[in-house]
Protein backbone atom coordinates (compact mmCIF):
# COMPACT_ATOMS: atom_id res chain seq x y z
CA UNK A 1 0.00 0.00 0.00
CA UNK A 2 1.40 3.39 -1.14
CA UNK A 3 1.81 6.22 1.35
CA UNK A 4 0.52 9.53 1.81
CA UNK A 5 2.69 12.10 0.96
CA UNK A 6 2.37 15.67 2.85
CA UNK A 7 2.95 18.97 1.57
CA UNK A 8 4.86 20.11 5.20
CA UNK A 9 7.18 16.97 4.48
CA UNK A 10 9.32 20.18 2.83
CA UNK A 11 8.92 22.08 6.12
CA UNK A 12 10.09 19.31 8.63
CA UNK A 13 12.63 18.50 6.74
CA UNK A 14 14.09 22.24 6.16
CA UNK A 15 13.39 22.46 10.02
CA UNK A 16 15.61 18.90 10.73
CA UNK A 17 18.11 20.47 8.64
CA UNK A 18 18.54 23.98 10.72
CA UNK A 19 18.21 22.29 13.93
CA UNK A 20 21.30 19.56 13.14
CA UNK A 21 23.37 22.25 12.17
CA UNK A 22 23.29 24.40 14.36
CA UNK A 23 23.77 21.79 17.40
CA UNK A 24 26.36 20.18 15.11
CA UNK A 25 27.97 23.77 15.12
CA UNK A 26 27.79 24.18 18.60
CA UNK A 27 29.70 20.60 18.86
CA UNK A 28 31.97 21.05 16.14
CA UNK A 29 33.32 24.43 18.02
CA UNK A 30 35.85 23.11 19.88
CA UNK A 31 38.08 21.40 16.91
CA UNK A 32 37.36 24.78 14.94
CA UNK A 33 39.22 26.75 17.74
CA UNK A 34 41.59 24.08 17.99
CA UNK A 35 44.78 26.43 17.32
CA UNK A 36 43.48 28.95 20.34
CA UNK A 37 41.86 26.38 22.79
CA UNK A 38 44.61 24.05 23.42
CA UNK A 39 47.11 26.52 23.99
CA UNK A 40 44.59 28.77 26.43
CA UNK A 41 44.16 25.77 28.39
CA UNK A 42 47.36 23.84 28.08
CA UNK A 43 45.54 20.49 26.67
CA UNK A 44 47.27 17.77 24.95
CA UNK A 45 45.79 16.05 22.02
CA UNK A 46 44.36 13.03 23.74
CA UNK A 47 42.80 15.81 26.68
CA UNK A 48 41.34 17.89 23.42
CA UNK A 49 39.37 15.18 21.87
CA UNK A 50 38.11 14.28 24.71
CA UNK A 51 36.98 17.76 25.54
CA UNK A 52 35.55 17.81 22.09
CA UNK A 53 33.13 14.92 21.79
CA UNK A 54 32.09 14.49 24.92
CA UNK A 55 28.76 15.94 23.88
CA UNK A 56 28.53 12.24 22.50
CA UNK A 57 28.35 11.01 25.37
CA UNK A 58 25.27 12.19 26.21
CA UNK A 59 24.26 10.03 23.26
CA UNK A 60 25.64 7.20 24.91
CA UNK A 61 23.75 7.63 28.08
CA UNK A 62 20.01 8.69 26.64
CA UNK A 63 20.88 7.20 23.28
CA UNK A 64 18.15 4.42 24.10
CA UNK A 65 15.52 5.73 26.23
CA UNK A 66 15.44 9.03 23.83
CA UNK A 67 14.49 6.99 21.07
CA UNK A 68 12.21 4.76 23.21
CA UNK A 69 10.35 7.93 24.72
CA UNK A 70 10.36 9.30 21.10
CA UNK A 71 8.05 6.54 20.52
CA UNK A 72 5.95 6.91 23.09
CA UNK A 73 5.46 10.58 23.54
CA UNK A 74 6.41 11.90 20.59
CA UNK A 75 9.71 13.54 19.27
CA UNK A 76 8.04 16.99 19.48
CA UNK A 77 7.96 17.62 23.38
CA UNK A 78 10.60 15.28 23.81
CA UNK A 79 12.63 17.44 21.82
CA UNK A 80 11.87 20.76 23.00
CA UNK A 81 12.74 19.71 26.47
CA UNK A 82 16.58 18.55 24.57
CA UNK A 83 16.84 21.90 23.54
CA UNK A 84 16.04 23.64 27.08
CA UNK A 85 18.79 20.93 28.40
CA UNK A 86 21.30 22.01 25.53
CA UNK A 87 20.68 25.94 26.27
CA UNK A 88 21.95 25.33 29.91
CA UNK A 89 24.92 22.96 28.78
CA UNK A 90 25.90 26.07 26.32
CA UNK A 91 26.22 28.99 28.76
CA UNK A 92 27.58 26.82 31.55
CA UNK A 93 30.83 26.16 29.03
CA UNK A 94 31.27 29.86 28.58
CA UNK A 95 32.34 30.04 31.93
CA UNK A 96 33.93 26.50 32.27
CA UNK A 97 37.71 27.44 32.90
CA UNK A 98 39.29 23.61 34.07
CA UNK A 99 38.68 20.07 32.08
CA UNK A 100 36.51 18.72 34.16
CA UNK A 101 33.93 22.05 34.25
CA UNK A 102 34.40 22.12 30.32
CA UNK A 103 33.31 18.32 29.98
CA UNK A 104 30.58 18.28 31.97
CA UNK A 105 28.95 21.25 30.65
CA UNK A 106 29.64 19.94 27.21
CA UNK A 107 27.59 16.83 28.04
CA UNK A 108 24.67 18.52 29.20
CA UNK A 109 24.71 20.28 25.93
CA UNK A 110 24.59 17.23 24.20
CA UNK A 111 21.43 15.65 25.06
CA UNK A 112 19.38 17.42 22.62
CA UNK A 113 21.94 15.95 19.77
CA UNK A 114 20.99 12.24 21.67
CA UNK A 115 17.29 13.04 21.58
CA UNK A 116 17.35 14.23 17.68
CA UNK A 117 19.66 11.71 16.47
CA UNK A 118 17.60 8.29 18.34
CA UNK A 119 14.56 9.89 16.22
CA UNK A 120 15.78 11.24 13.23
CA UNK A 121 15.70 7.91 11.09
CA UNK A 122 11.40 7.58 12.46
CA UNK A 123 11.00 11.14 11.54
CA UNK A 124 12.11 11.16 7.82
CA UNK A 125 10.44 7.26 7.07
CA UNK A 126 7.45 9.17 8.12
CA UNK A 127 7.56 11.99 6.15
CA UNK A 128 9.54 10.62 3.72
CA UNK A 129 8.36 7.31 2.68
CA UNK A 130 9.57 5.14 -0.10
CA UNK A 131 12.41 5.90 -2.27
CA UNK A 132 12.63 9.43 -0.68
CA UNK A 133 13.99 8.58 2.33
CA UNK A 134 17.61 8.32 0.89
CA UNK A 135 17.58 11.54 -0.26
CA UNK A 136 15.75 13.36 2.86
CA UNK A 137 18.64 11.12 5.03
CA UNK A 138 21.08 12.78 2.55
CA UNK A 139 19.71 16.44 2.91
CA UNK A 140 19.42 15.63 7.12
CA UNK A 141 23.42 14.49 6.44
CA UNK A 142 24.17 17.55 5.40
CA UNK A 143 23.02 19.86 7.64
CA UNK A 144 25.26 18.44 9.94
CA UNK A 145 27.71 18.70 7.29
CA UNK A 146 27.20 22.41 6.98
CA UNK A 147 27.36 23.14 10.38
CA UNK A 148 30.85 21.33 11.29
CA UNK A 149 32.35 23.49 8.28
CA UNK A 150 30.54 26.60 9.53
CA UNK A 151 32.34 25.89 13.22
CA UNK A 152 35.55 24.81 10.92
CA UNK A 153 35.78 27.90 9.14
CA UNK A 154 35.26 30.81 11.24
CA UNK A 155 36.24 29.01 14.20
CA UNK A 156 40.01 30.55 14.09
CA UNK A 157 38.51 33.85 13.73
CA UNK A 158 37.21 34.44 17.49
CA UNK A 159 39.39 36.29 19.70
CA UNK A 160 39.31 33.65 22.20
CA UNK A 161 37.40 30.21 23.67
CA UNK A 162 34.44 32.29 25.32
CA UNK A 163 33.41 34.54 22.68
CA UNK A 164 33.22 30.94 20.73
CA UNK A 165 31.10 29.49 23.46
CA UNK A 166 29.08 32.40 23.72
CA UNK A 167 27.80 32.63 20.19
CA UNK A 168 26.94 28.76 20.44
CA UNK A 169 24.44 30.03 23.41
CA UNK A 170 23.08 32.52 21.12
CA UNK A 171 22.53 30.05 18.46
CA UNK A 172 21.05 27.53 20.89
CA UNK A 173 18.29 30.11 21.45
CA UNK A 174 17.74 30.29 17.73
CA UNK A 175 17.15 26.68 17.53
CA UNK A 176 14.77 26.33 20.62
CA UNK A 177 12.45 29.23 18.58
CA UNK A 178 12.56 27.32 15.64
CA UNK A 179 11.38 24.21 17.05
CA UNK A 180 8.56 25.74 18.71
CA UNK A 181 7.48 28.06 15.80
CA UNK A 182 7.63 25.32 12.89
CA UNK A 183 7.91 21.79 13.37
CA UNK A 184 4.91 19.89 13.44
CA UNK A 185 3.84 16.62 14.22
CA UNK A 186 3.22 13.66 11.43
CA UNK A 187 -0.82 13.58 10.68
CA UNK A 188 -1.08 9.78 11.14
CA UNK A 189 0.94 10.06 14.69
CA UNK A 190 4.28 8.86 15.46
CA UNK A 191 3.48 7.61 18.63
CA UNK A 192 3.32 3.94 19.79
CA UNK A 193 0.41 3.11 21.64
CA UNK A 194 0.14 -0.73 20.87
CA UNK A 195 3.32 -1.60 22.67
CA UNK A 196 5.48 0.09 26.08
CA UNK A 197 8.73 1.31 25.22
CA UNK A 198 10.28 -1.55 27.00
CA UNK A 199 8.17 -4.35 24.90
CA UNK A 200 9.44 -2.73 21.66
CA UNK A 201 12.92 -2.59 23.54
CA UNK A 202 12.48 -6.41 24.16
CA UNK A 203 11.41 -6.96 20.63
CA UNK A 204 14.31 -5.51 18.98
CA UNK A 205 17.35 -6.19 21.09
CA UNK A 206 16.12 -9.46 20.00
CA UNK A 207 17.46 -9.29 16.32
CA UNK A 208 21.07 -9.28 15.82
CA UNK A 209 21.37 -7.22 12.98
CA UNK A 210 20.18 -4.44 15.08
CA UNK A 211 23.47 -4.97 17.02
CA UNK A 212 25.18 -4.71 13.56
CA UNK A 213 24.35 -1.91 12.26
CA UNK A 214 25.20 -0.18 15.54
CA UNK A 215 28.57 -1.47 15.56
CA UNK A 216 28.56 -0.26 11.95
CA UNK A 217 27.63 2.96 13.24
CA UNK A 218 30.27 2.56 15.97
CA UNK A 219 33.37 2.97 13.38
CA UNK A 220 31.30 5.09 10.63
CA UNK A 221 31.14 7.94 13.13
CA UNK A 222 34.37 6.75 15.21
CA UNK A 223 35.86 7.33 11.77
CA UNK A 224 34.22 10.69 11.05
CA UNK A 225 34.31 12.20 14.53
CA UNK A 226 37.82 11.70 14.77
CA UNK A 227 38.69 13.51 11.41
CA UNK A 228 36.80 16.37 12.37
CA UNK A 229 37.98 16.68 15.66
CA UNK A 230 41.65 16.87 14.51
CA UNK A 231 41.35 18.26 10.96
CA UNK A 232 42.41 22.29 11.63
CA UNK A 233 44.70 21.24 14.01
CA UNK A 234 46.73 18.80 11.72
CA UNK A 235 46.28 20.38 8.66
CA UNK A 236 47.49 23.73 10.52
CA UNK A 237 50.99 21.31 11.79
CA UNK A 238 51.49 19.92 8.03
CA UNK A 239 51.00 23.26 6.50
CA UNK A 240 53.30 25.08 8.14
CA UNK A 241 51.05 27.23 10.56
CA UNK A 242 48.66 28.06 7.18
CA UNK A 243 46.03 28.32 9.72
CA UNK A 244 43.98 30.21 6.78
CA UNK A 245 44.32 27.66 4.40
CA UNK A 246 43.98 24.45 7.23
CA UNK A 247 40.39 26.15 8.00
CA UNK A 248 39.27 26.66 4.38
CA UNK A 249 40.27 23.55 3.42
CA UNK A 250 38.69 21.40 6.55
CA UNK A 251 35.21 23.78 5.80
CA UNK A 252 35.32 22.63 2.30
CA UNK A 253 35.55 18.88 3.60
CA UNK A 254 32.30 19.69 5.37
CA UNK A 255 30.89 21.14 2.21
CA UNK A 256 32.03 18.03 0.38
CA UNK A 257 30.54 15.66 3.11
CA UNK A 258 27.50 17.56 2.67
CA UNK A 259 27.30 16.74 -1.42
CA UNK A 260 28.13 13.07 -0.70
CA UNK A 261 25.17 12.92 1.72
CA UNK A 262 22.45 13.96 -1.02
CA UNK A 263 23.75 12.76 -4.20
CA UNK A 264 25.66 9.11 -2.86
CA UNK A 265 22.21 8.31 -2.07
CA UNK A 266 20.76 8.26 -5.41
CA UNK A 267 24.23 6.59 -6.63
CA UNK A 268 23.58 3.90 -4.19
CA UNK A 269 19.58 3.24 -5.44
CA UNK A 270 20.78 3.02 -9.00
CA UNK A 271 22.34 -0.99 -7.70
CA UNK A 272 19.59 -3.60 -6.51
CA UNK A 273 22.11 -4.94 -3.64
CA UNK A 274 23.74 -2.37 -0.82
CA UNK A 275 26.41 -4.72 0.89
CA UNK A 276 28.97 -4.65 -2.00
CA UNK A 277 28.60 -1.18 -2.78
CA UNK A 278 29.03 -0.19 1.36
CA UNK A 279 32.14 -2.27 1.05
CA UNK A 280 33.84 -0.70 -1.99
CA UNK A 281 32.99 2.84 -0.09
CA UNK A 282 34.60 1.94 3.15
CA UNK A 283 37.60 0.42 1.60
CA UNK A 284 38.22 4.02 -1.13
CA UNK A 285 37.77 5.91 2.39
CA UNK A 286 41.09 4.00 3.83
CA UNK A 287 42.77 4.35 1.11
CA UNK A 288 41.49 8.52 0.69
CA UNK A 289 42.24 8.87 4.60
CA UNK A 290 45.88 7.26 4.49
CA UNK A 291 46.88 9.52 1.70
CA UNK A 292 46.09 12.83 2.99
CA UNK A 293 49.21 13.52 5.33
CA UNK A 294 50.91 11.63 2.98
CA UNK A 295 50.84 14.01 -0.14
CA UNK A 296 51.86 17.29 -0.30
CA UNK A 297 49.78 20.15 1.06
CA UNK A 298 47.85 22.29 -0.92
CA UNK A 299 46.08 21.19 -4.23
CA UNK A 300 46.65 17.44 -3.71
CA UNK A 301 44.91 17.66 0.35
CA UNK A 302 41.95 19.84 -1.38
CA UNK A 303 41.69 16.69 -3.93
CA UNK A 304 41.92 14.12 -1.45
CA UNK A 305 39.62 15.96 1.32
CA UNK A 306 36.83 16.18 -1.69
CA UNK A 307 36.52 12.52 -2.75
CA UNK A 308 36.87 11.90 1.84
CA UNK A 309 33.99 14.01 2.31
CA UNK A 310 32.04 12.26 -0.72
CA UNK A 311 32.68 9.11 0.63
CA UNK A 312 31.62 10.50 4.33
CA UNK A 313 28.75 11.79 2.96
CA UNK A 314 27.76 8.41 1.34
CA UNK A 315 28.99 6.17 4.60
CA UNK A 316 26.61 8.49 7.20
CA UNK A 317 23.28 8.69 5.21
CA UNK A 318 23.37 5.27 3.90
CA UNK A 319 24.17 4.27 7.61
CA UNK A 320 21.60 6.41 8.91
CA UNK A 321 19.10 4.81 6.71
CA UNK A 322 19.92 1.37 7.18
CA UNK A 323 17.75 0.63 9.84
CA UNK A 324 14.77 1.07 7.43
CA UNK A 325 16.11 -1.02 5.13
CA UNK A 326 16.70 -4.12 7.30
CA UNK A 327 13.82 -6.99 6.99
CA UNK A 328 11.39 -7.90 9.51
CA UNK A 329 11.68 -4.27 11.14
CA UNK A 330 8.28 -3.10 12.32
CA UNK A 331 8.46 0.50 11.21
CA UNK A 332 6.70 1.55 14.52
CA UNK A 333 9.63 0.18 16.10
CA UNK A 334 12.03 2.62 14.06
CA UNK A 335 12.66 4.78 16.83
CA UNK A 336 13.66 2.43 19.30
CA UNK A 337 16.16 0.72 16.75
CA UNK A 338 17.04 4.44 16.32
CA UNK A 339 17.58 4.47 19.98
CA UNK A 340 20.34 2.17 19.97
CA UNK A 341 22.06 2.66 17.04
CA UNK A 342 22.31 6.60 18.19
CA UNK A 343 24.04 5.09 21.83
CA UNK A 344 26.55 3.00 19.31
CA UNK A 345 27.09 5.86 17.04
CA UNK A 346 28.08 8.26 20.04
CA UNK A 347 30.06 5.49 21.87
CA UNK A 348 31.99 6.05 18.58
CA UNK A 349 31.95 9.87 17.88
CA UNK A 350 32.88 10.10 21.87
CA UNK A 351 35.24 7.33 22.96
CA UNK A 352 37.05 6.76 19.49
CA UNK A 353 38.76 9.98 19.21
CA UNK A 354 40.66 10.36 22.85
CA UNK A 355 40.17 7.46 24.16
CA UNK A 356 41.62 5.01 21.02
CA UNK A 357 43.14 6.85 18.67
CA UNK A 358 44.72 9.89 19.78
CA UNK A 359 46.22 8.16 22.80
CA UNK A 360 48.08 5.00 20.41
CA UNK A 361 49.08 7.28 18.17
CA UNK A 362 51.12 10.13 20.35
CA UNK A 363 52.46 6.46 22.21
CA UNK A 364 53.61 4.97 18.53
CA UNK A 365 54.36 7.34 16.43
CA UNK A 366 54.12 11.01 18.07
CA UNK A 367 56.12 12.36 15.19
CA UNK A 368 53.65 11.80 12.51
CA UNK A 369 51.08 12.04 14.96
CA UNK A 370 48.02 13.29 12.48
CA UNK A 371 49.33 10.62 10.00
CA UNK A 372 48.38 8.15 12.72
CA UNK A 373 45.75 9.73 13.21
CA UNK A 374 44.11 9.63 9.98
CA UNK A 375 45.14 6.09 9.59
CA UNK A 376 43.48 5.14 12.31
CA UNK A 377 40.34 6.95 10.87
CA UNK A 378 41.02 5.05 7.76
CA UNK A 379 41.04 1.73 9.82
CA UNK A 380 37.27 2.64 11.05
CA UNK A 381 35.69 3.30 7.58
CA UNK A 382 37.39 -0.41 6.62
CA UNK A 383 35.92 -1.94 9.84
CA UNK A 384 32.21 -0.68 8.94
CA UNK A 385 32.56 -2.05 5.56
CA UNK A 386 33.40 -5.52 6.89
CA UNK A 387 30.67 -5.27 9.57
CA UNK A 388 27.91 -4.35 6.26
CA UNK A 389 28.94 -7.45 4.71
CA UNK A 390 27.53 -9.71 8.40
CA UNK A 391 24.47 -8.10 7.86
CA UNK A 392 21.57 -9.89 5.36
CA UNK A 393 21.46 -8.70 1.37
CA UNK A 394 19.13 -5.58 1.17
CA UNK A 395 17.76 -2.83 -0.97
CA UNK A 396 19.52 -0.07 -1.40
CA UNK A 397 16.14 2.13 -0.83
CA UNK A 398 12.83 1.90 1.51
CA UNK A 399 10.47 1.59 -2.14
CA UNK A 400 12.48 -1.61 -3.26
CA UNK A 401 12.79 -2.65 0.09
CA UNK A 402 8.53 -2.30 -0.06
CA UNK A 403 8.68 -3.30 -3.43
CA UNK A 404 10.50 -6.81 -2.46
CA UNK A 405 7.82 -7.13 0.39
CA UNK A 406 4.55 -6.91 -1.54
CA UNK A 407 6.29 -9.60 -4.38
CA UNK A 408 7.07 -12.01 -1.26
CA UNK A 409 2.86 -11.57 0.05
CA UNK A 410 1.73 -11.79 -3.69
CA UNK A 411 4.41 -14.95 -3.40
CA UNK A 412 2.58 -16.70 -0.22
CA UNK A 413 -0.87 -15.84 -1.26
CA UNK A 414 -0.96 -17.50 -4.17
CA UNK A 415 0.64 -20.84 -2.52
Amino acid sequence: MDEKLYPQRWLILAVLFVVVSILQFAVIITPGIATIFMPEYGFTPAQFGIVCNMPFLAGVLFGIPCGSLGDRYGTKKLMLIGLIIFIVGAFWRVFAADFISLCISSLVMGFALATLNSNSTKIIRLWFPGRAMGSAMGVYVCGASRGAGVALKIGPSFANSAAAFMACGYAAIATLVVWLLFFRNHPDGERSEEESSLQQMKVVMKDKNVWLISVMIFFIFGCSTTAQTYMNAGLADYGSGNIAMASSISASSALFVAIGSIFMPAFFARFKKLRPVMLLLCIAQFIVLCLIFILPFGLPTLILMFFMGLFLGGMLAMGKAIPALLPNINPKNLGAVGGIQSTFQNVGAWFVAGYIIAPICQAVCPGNLYFGIYVGCGICALLAGLTVMLLPEMPTSVDAKLKMEMGKNAANADI
